[in-house]
């Protein structure tokens, strides 16, 4: 009897001992369930993200570190100067800056693309804005890179593609054209109600406005594949023309970067390493009188705009003063200036240039260039005395005599401060024209003095996904900084 009394004391103290551990084990499982987490993603503030970090990625390293010099905007100090030397030894900028990309828009607006076409959170109006930032996104890879992963890129999380293929860059170009087709024929007839009203930091929800910009943006891809496809260049500009283009300043996709380290431009005039403006920059603007030489460059400690050479050997570089060259200027490089993704004077230019080569028409090219350096100015608030005098100066008017040169000139100077996007125009149509380097004082580089067309795909890529990468290489060409992508026929 005594043992039966025992043994049922002890199957009580187990009984109660495993409600105790399970009772303690449901507490923690409540604990471990954050009651204030979010069981779902709000697809306005991932959009918000993603348009922010377009505009941050105009100043990332791909533009600041090599685009601004590859172009001739300025000169970086310092160790940042190496690109300027044309060299290739920046494997982990290459790395940094294509996972930057991926991991920056790409990421995020790959899940909005995803929630806006789920069941239950389909919206064809989001998704259609988020397609058009997406394309911004793609084609500042591709147009750095090459072939990249499109067609998997970004999957890693929503389809887990950890190793993505890579697509031809013509495959790539020809999808991004058709993805911002189906975006205007959704956003021309767009509720508003149904985009972004409060979560819109381009355009605040205004769909017109969505309208020109996602058209703009097509034109832009229509025309940079000009020698590479002029029938699908010819077809496209021709679509773009049916439909509102971006015309006057309150049109620009701008932003001012007013969170984490501020504009970026601020932070390389006043901190380090310090960039100082091009010669090639001030001598075109000083030559020609050109009213927005104080916009874009600082004087120096004398009064005078004073630029820097590109490509300098390090014995020229330290004779050269560059401490005392011009900063660059105060409009373009203040916490509060602007930002620009594309803007009403590159669509006018652009329009100029089709105009030119599809049209054969150089009086209606003429007008369109005018009218891309007058919306120039007055993006720029020039007095108007001065836009008057300007516009009346030889080099507002085509000459009739390498015009393209022209046009291709004043885009350059148009796309400041984007500068990622101007050596994409130089690389594309050859102007202005960079020269070859070869002064005893000037550095060839890698590429015997010739400017760089692209970025290489860097030792992890090539040691994470070499199957792909490889078959990217062998139909591109070799993994070189002087190997032009596919629409880099000029």
């Amino acid at each position: 009897m005594k043992n039966i009394q025992q043994i049922m004391r002890s199957t009580v103290v187990i009984i109660t001992l495993g409600l105790v551990f399970l009772s303690c084990e449901k507490r923690l499982d409540d604990l471990r369930e954050n009651p204030n987490a979010l069981t779902t993603i709000d697809d306005a503030a991932l959009f918000t993200k993603a348009v922010r970090s377009v505009f941050q990625g105009t100043t990332d390293n791909a533009s600041s570190h090599f685009a601004g010099m590859h172009a001739h905007y300025y000169v970086a100090g310092s160790t940042w100067r190496a690109p300027d030397q044309y060299g290739d030894g920046h494997d982990g900028d290459y790395n940094s800056i294509l996972n930057g990309l991926y991991g920056g828009t790409i990421r995020h607006i790959e899940d909005v693309l995803e929630i806006t076409t789920a069941e239950g959170t389909k919206n064809p109006v989001r998704n259609a804005m988020a397609d058009v930032i997406a394309v911004l996104g793609f084609a500042k890879i591709t147009d750095a890179y090459g072939e990249v992963p499109y067609t998997e890129g970004g999957k890693g999380k929503t389809e887990d593609i950890v190793q993505p293929r890579y697509d031809t860059q013509e495959s790539i170009y020809r999808d991004m054209i058709e993805r911002l087709s189906n975006s205007i024929a959704v956003l021309k007839n767009a509720d508003p109600a149904e985009g972004y009203p409060d979560s819109d930091p381009i355009f605040n929800n205004d769909m017109d406005k969505w309208v020109r910009f996602a058209n703009s943006v097509r034109l832009r891809l229509a025309m940079r594949v000009r020698f590479a496809d002029s029938a699908l260049s010819s077809a496209t500009v021709a679509l773009c023309l049916d439909e509102p283009l971006m015309e006057s300043v309150d049109h620009d996709a701008f932003m001012i970067e007013t969170e984490g380290t501020g504009n970026a431009w601020f932070n390389r005039r006043t901190g380090f390493p310090s960039i100082k403006m091009s010669t090639m920059l001030i001598d075109q603007l000083q030559s020609t009188a050109d009213p927005r030489l104080p916009v874009f460059v600082s004087q120096d400690g004398n009064g005078e705009y004073s630029g820097m050479i590109n490509g300098l050997t390090d014995v020229a570089f330290g004779g050269s003063d560059f401490a005392n060259k011009s900063d660059m200027g105060l409009q373009l490089s203040s916490p509060e200036s602007k930002l620009y993704v594309i803007t009403a004077s590159e669509v006018w230019l652009l329009r100029a240039e089709a105009a030119l080569v599809f049209d054969n028409d150089p009086t209606a090219a003429n007008t369109l260039f005018r009218m891309g350096i007058e919306t120039s100015l007055h993006q720029w608030e020039i007095d108007p005395t001065d836009i008057a005098t300007f516009m009346g100066s030889p080099s507002a008017t085509l000459a009739g005599i390498n015009d393209e040169e022209q046009i291709g000139v004043q885009m350059w100077l148009a796309l400041v401060p984007n500068y990622f996007e101007g050596w994409i125009h130089i690389r594309r149509t050859g102007y202005p024209i960079i020269p070859v380097r070869e002064d005893a004082d000037l550095h060839p580089g890698v590429t015997n003095g010739i400017m760089p067309t692209r970025f290489k795909y860097s030792s992890f890529e090539l040691g994470s996904n070499t199957n792909n990468v490889t078959e990217a290489i062998n139909r591109q060409g070799p993994n070189a900084i002087d190997t032009p992508v596919w629409w880099d026929k000029n």
